[in-house]
């Protein structure tokens, strides 16, 4: 590039100083505007936007459990700079997609800018992001990626490097009891240095999303060898309920509008909660909500509708 500054004999000393035509417009295709412009997907390439991948591929996997397909997601740090995200809900589509008949709808998402299902239709409601760039700049600015989809019990596994498939996808063999889809990716250090995933700041990340959204389970997971503070190798982060003897200001505990207690029945609180009054009999203390935060060392199953339990 010539120099803006540099005197006019030195610009004009070049032979095509000023030239300006056709052959000087680039026009990016695929994934490439991602790896020459990260800071216009994810803000730059700073610590900030190394952790923006895992967000992005965390917001997947909770938008299945918005949408009620899902329950459980893992997440796991290992060595290597090497994050993994699983989750139960229904699986990315592995069939042919209608306008690239080459191509599964699994490589159009992962290769493809504003290519997904949240812009519209019936297979979210509601989402964390409608952009559709999410999963496929991870893959741009990942050196490795690892997906795999159980779908219909079958397992299917496919590979991309800098968002590229580097495999077909496969069919991995029949699987009965796991579903949903697997994502494990490494940053590329071409694009984020020395970079690397802080385990504090994916545990923060891991509980605040488990507490949006009651009836997910986020189970966490670090190599030891990456810890340093307080930070649990292993957790399950949900949100429970807590039972309390304080007497709740309004009918709380049945899903619907919420309705006041009548007057009559305030004006004997003694006789409602601690049965001194005569011709009562003694109640339990009713149980309202409170959310709270816990780590696990087990995490049980939950049914669908119902309250994590710790």
């Amino acid at each position: 590039m010539n120099d803006l500054f540099a005197p006019p004999s030195a610009k004009q000393a070049q032979p095509d100083a000023g030239a300006y035509s056709a052959k000087d417009i680039e026009v990016l295709e695929g994934l490439e505007p991602v790896r020459r412009r990260p800071g216009m997907y994810i803000g730059g390439t700073d610590e900030p936007a190394l952790h923006h991948l895992a967000a992005e591929i965390l917001d997947n996997a909770m938008d299945e459990a918005v949408a009620g397909y899902a329950t459980l997601i893992q997440v796991t740090l290992s060595a290597g700079n090497t994050l993994q995200v699983q989750d139960n809900g229904r699986g990315i589509p592995i069939d042919p997609h209608p306008k690239f008949k080459n191509l599964s709808a699994l490589e159009v998402i992962l290769t493809t800018l504003h290519s997904g299902g949240k812009f519209g239709g019936k297979a979210y409601a509601t989402s964390g992001g409608l952009h559709g760039v999410g999963s496929s700049v991870v893959n741009a600015l990942s050196s490795e990626m690892l997906v795999e989809v159980a779908r219909e019990k079958n397992l299917w596994r496919q590979s991309y490097a800098r968002g590229k498939p580097t495999t077909k996808l496969a069919n991995a063999g029949p699987i009965n009891n796991r579903r949903g889809t697997m994502i494990r990716f490494v940053p590329d250090t071409e694009i984020f240095g020395a970079l690397s995933f802080s385990p504090a700041r994916l545990y923060r990340l891991c509980r605040s999303k488990a507490y949006l959204f009651r009836g997910v389970r986020i189970r966490w997971a670090c190599d030891p060898a990456l810890i340093t503070g307080d930070t649990p190798a292993r957790a399950a982060c949900a949100i429970r309920w807590k039972r309390t003897s304080a007497p709740p200001p309004a009918r709380c505990l049945k899903s619907g509008p919420v309705r006041p207690i009548s007057p009559a029945r305030m004006a004997k609180p003694a006789a409602r909660w601690n049965g001194r009054s005569p011709g009562l009999k003694p109640r339990k203390p009713r149980s309202i909500a409170t959310a709270t935060l816990c780590p696990l060392r087990k995490a049980a199953p939950t049914k669908p509708g119902s309250a994590a339990r710790c």
